[in-house]
């Protein structure tokens, strides 16, 4: 019997040693925050803006940094005014409920770039870093899929279609008129000393890098301040991330120290 309880025991502490999660709903919406076992100084945390657990390893990776890693989803809203109302109840709750860092590290994936950019412009003050991966960062690009002469991306004209209704657009013209700049309003985001990252395919054909993430990093350089760039040669818009992650680990770390425990 005494073998047995020792198992036990021992069975309990390692699954106290992997990280936890939770979930509930903010604003109806699905919400996630996965836990480190031990949480770093300042609670720092990454944000996915979209596709939660695409980048699985890497997610891991922060959380053994001792990182929160979270997500409220917010499909087919192209970090609309609506998916950013929901995103500042979130972030309320994390930072004043539960005590995690005023800054976190915004990564956006595909799509989910739209979503980071617009926090960036809405709340420059309210993150330490934008990671944008193969990032969508300029809505006529994708899924507009119009001709800007930088290398035009295949579009989606379903998502073009729900862009456009989630903005109120009237038309096509009205949304490429209507939509924002890839560096558009980033001014704040880019003096306060967010931290730039960018992963990107120097061949994607679904999200051009020249007519989206590129645009971002030039706008950085040329406030004097240094983007880190990670470009995978002839790399598509698939597969997303790095074969080894630890230099985009090592970035976010080092930026950790501009985030402040608790909102401002």
């Amino acid at each position: 019997m005494r073998l047995i309880a020792v198992l036990l025991a021992t069975l309990v502490s390692l699954g106290a040693q992997e990280p936890t999660v939770e979930r509930w709903q903010v604003d109806g919406r699905p919400a996630l925050l996965r836990i480190p076992v031990q949480a770093a100084p300042g609670k720092p945390w990454l944000w996915v803006a979209e596709f939660q657990g695409h980048l699985g390893s890497f997610e891991t990776a922060m959380l053994r940094e001792g990182w929160h890693v979270a997500y409220v989803a917010c499909p087919n809203q192209f970090g609309s005014a609506k998916a950013m109302r929901t995103w500042e109840t979130f972030h309320t709750e994390l930072t004043t409920k539960r005590g995690l860092s005023a800054k976190p590290a915004v990564l956006g994936i595909s799509r989910g770039g739209l979503y980071a950019l617009a926090w960036a412009r809405l709340h420059p003050d309210k993150l330490s870093a934008i990671y944008l991966d193969n990032a969508v960062c300029d809505g006529r690009s994708w899924p507009g899929g119009k001709p800007l002469g930088l290398g035009q991306g295949k579009g989606s004209p379903r998502d073009w279609q729900l862009q456009r209704d989630e903005f109120g657009f009237a038309d096509d013209a009205a949304a490429i008129a209507g939509l924002q700049r890839p560096a558009d309003g980033l001014e704040k985001a880019r003096g306060l000393g967010v931290r730039l990252i960018s992963v990107h395919g120097t061949a994607d054909t679904v999200v051009p890098y020249a007519e989206n993430a590129a645009k971002v990093v030039a706008f950085w350089e040329a406030g004097g301040k240094k983007p880190f760039v990670f470009a995978k040669e002839g790399g598509d818009h698939h597969p997303h991330g790095l074969k080894d992650m630890m230099p985009v680990v090592g970035v976010l770390r080092e930026g950790a120290g501009s985030g402040e425990r608790g909102a401002r």
